[in-house]
Order: structure tokens, then C-alpha cells, then sequence
């Protein structure tokens, strides 16, 4: 199974900041991150919707507020976690990704409150303008782009901005998710771990779809992704996809 990076193994570095990408580009096949605007458009390396705690959010940072709110420059300065890494731009990470590492993109907020994981979310126009400075910080990337997304606003202007980027549906639904894949035409269907199974695999396999799985976060995660014949885990630590396909690897 390939072995893609889940915010840059965020369980062995920082998540989303560019030493977890350093340290990704080295031992997994793809890196993925999640990417939303800051308060000038500038796409920025960040999952929750807030800087602090309130809210959903996990207080990942010692700044406070929407990460929509904050310009480049707060960003840059927040410190993750404790760790000293500021939360990097979409265009300093691209560059630090290796043409023969996948770079998975997920979109996930328009710069809106109102976008929340697993509803429908904003149209196609609202995502645009956003897709499309997703497509400037872009531009220099010398590794191959997957963009993926919860939302089908996101995956409908992804398909208009990046025609010629594949696209992975990102679902909590298997049902929906393949769905979803066959309605934006993607690539790839990352599916939640406690979703997947033959079937589904099976399924998206006949539609020419790879199927990943996330998050895997031990090794039996990885165990049961294999068995249920997934193409790629999307990991928190490096090494799951090795142990799963050989455990001997890593006698």
C-alpha cells in the first residue's frame, strides 16, 4: 500500500507547518495537508477553523480568532503547538514538496463559518475565488497535485480552476463518497477508516477509482485497510503501510 502523510505525520511532527512536510517528503509516498485562505485570500496551512480553542477547535496555536480573520504575517508568527513552526503558506510548502511525492490538498473552508465537515457547504461560486489562489501558490509546484474535499462546492470549482489536477472525494458517507467521486469525476475516494470494506473497494475499483483511507492511526488500522484491499492509508506515523503489507519489514 502507498503511504500518505496526514497533515505531514501529524503524530511524529508538528501538523500542517513546514518541518511536517520536511520531515513527510522523506518517508511517505504523498503529503497531505489541509489548506484554507487568510484574511487577504492567501491560501494558508490549517485544519480547524479557529487560531485558539473556542469553539471545535483544538487551540493549536497561541493567536486567537478565525484563521480567515488573521493576515499572512499573524499566521507566520502563531506558533503550532508549542513547537516554534509558524503556519507556512501553500505556496513556501508547495516547494518544499519533491517531484516524486504526491502533494494532496484538501480544501477546507472557503473562508466561511458556515462551511462545516460533512454538510453540504457553500456552491461552487463562493469556492472560486478561493480555488482559484489555491491554482497561483500552485504554480511553481514541481510535485504531482491531488485536490481533494469534503465539500462539493470545492470539487466543482476545483474541476473549473484545475481542470488537469486529479481530485479525490473525501467522505465520511461510503456511500456518498462514491457518489460524490463519480460526480466530479475523481481519482481517488479517501474513505474513513471505520467505513471501509471490500465492497466499497471493490466498488470503487470498478469505477478505475484508488481508494485511501483515513485516518489510520496505528497499526491495525493499517491491518484493516489491507485486508479490505485499500490502495493507500493516509497516516498519522510513518511505517503503518509497511507493517501492514510486511510485517517482516520492520523485524
Amino acid at each position: 500500500m502507498r503511504e500518505i502523510a496526514h497533515r505531514g505525520f501529524a503524530g511524529a511532527a508538528p501538523e500542517n507547518t513546514a518541518a511536517a512536510v520536511r520531515t513527510a517528503r522523506e518517508r511517505a509516498d504523498g503529503v497531505e495537508v489541509d489548506v484554507q485562505p487568510a484574511a487577504d485570500g492567501t491560501p494558508v496551512l490549517f485544519h480547524d477553523q479557529r487560531l485558539d480553542g473556542e469553539g471545535d477547535s483544538r487551540g493549536l496555536t497561541d493567536e486567537t480568532g478565525f484563521v480567515w480573520d488573521a493576515d499572512p504575517e499573524t499566521l507566520a508568527a502563531a506558533d503550532v503547538l508549542g513547537s516554534g513552526e509558524g503556519v507556512p503558506t501553500l505556496a513556501d510548502v508547495a516547494a518544499l514538496v519533491p517531484a516524486g511525492v504526491e502533494f494532496h490538498i484538501e480544501l477546507k473552508t472557503p473562508g466561511s463559518e458556515d462551511a462545516r465537515l460533512g454538510l453540504s457547504g457553500p456552491d461552487a461560486a463562493v469556492w472560486r475565488p478561493f480555488a482559484e489562489s489555491v491554482a497561483d501558490a500552485l504554480a511553481d509546484c514541481e510535485a504531482p497535485v491531488v485536490v481533494s474535499s469534503f465539500f462539493d462546492g470545492a470539487l466543482e470549482a476545483a474541476t473549473e480552476v484545475l481542470p488537469e489536477t486529479p481530485r479525490a472525494a473525501l467522505c465520511l458517507d461510503t456511500d456518498r463518497g462514491l457518489t460524490r467521486a463519480s460526480e466530479f469525476d475523481c481519482r481517488a475516494l479517501h474513505a474513513p477508516v471505520d467505513g471501509l470494506d471490500e465492497s466499497v473497494v471493490e466498488h470503487a475499483h470498478r469505477d478505475g477509482r484508488t481508494v485511501n483511507a483515513w485516518t489510520v492511526t496505528d497499526w491495525q488500522d493499517a491491518v484493516a485497510c489491507s485486508d479490505a484491499g485499500a490502495d493507500g492509508v493516509i497516516a498519522d506515523y510513518p511505517g503503518l503501510a509497511a507493517y501492514a503489507g510486511d510485517p517482516a519489514r520492520l523485524a
